[in-house]
């Protein structure tokens, strides 16, 4: 019998797939700049529990404002989403099967893939799969532990600002994501 919170899971990474199989040409990543872009730090107020607004202004360059829908179990999994006129951000996250959903996300994100996750982080990555800003083509992907828990989050953008690294940014990010998912869940966040 499959549960309402796997059943989430599971549709939650069903949705990273198929962004993952919708290819269209786009143009590479951008290019980092010679001036220093203002770093992505943790401050509140939070969009989808774990991830600073000024963060996602920061990373993406969108200063439109965005409708923030969340679902889930907070004890077990959540999805989140930042819209306007569609998709422009989504986390996911689970204590379910982080294994398999890594195992997913490298065969669904392997071949596109900026950057392994730095160890003290967990583990997991960053790709650019260089489809169209509404598939959300940035995707980051961490598998960690949490006391006894090994929970996942993947999230995906749909741009990032002209000048940005994407690999700093989205270390960065999920940094702070698993540190306040730590701080909500009463629990030790350390490498998976």
């Amino acid at each position: 019998m499959v549960t309402r919170a796997t059943a989430t899971a599971l549709a939650a990474l069903f949705i990273l797939t198929v962004n993952a199989g919708c290819v269209q040409q786009s143009s590479p990543p951008p290019t980092k700049t010679t001036a220093a872009p203002q770093p992505v730090t943790d401050s509140s107020p939070y969009w989808c529990d774990v991830i600073p607004q000024e963060a996602i202004r920061t990373i993406s360059g969108l200063a439109i404002p965005l409708d923030e829908n969340k679902d889930g179990v907070p004890t077990t999994h959540g999805a989140c989403s930042l819209r306007n006129e569609y998709n422009r951000f989504s986390l996911n996250w689970s204590i379910r099967d982080g294994e398999g959903a890594l195992d997913r996300a490298r065969a669904n994100f392997g071949r596109k893939q900026l950057s392994e996750l730095p160890a003290d982080l967990g583990r997991g990555l960053i790709a650019y799969t260089g489809n169209s800003p509404r598939t959300k083509p940035y995707v980051a992907f961490m598998l960690f532990r949490c006391d006894d828990n090994r929970p996942w989050m993947g999230m995906d953008v749909s741009q990032v600002a002209q000048g940005r690294d994407p690999v700093k940014d989205f270390t960065a990010l999920l940094r702070i994501a698993r540190e306040r998912y730590g701080r909500l869940h009463d629990c030790v966040p350390e490498a998976a």
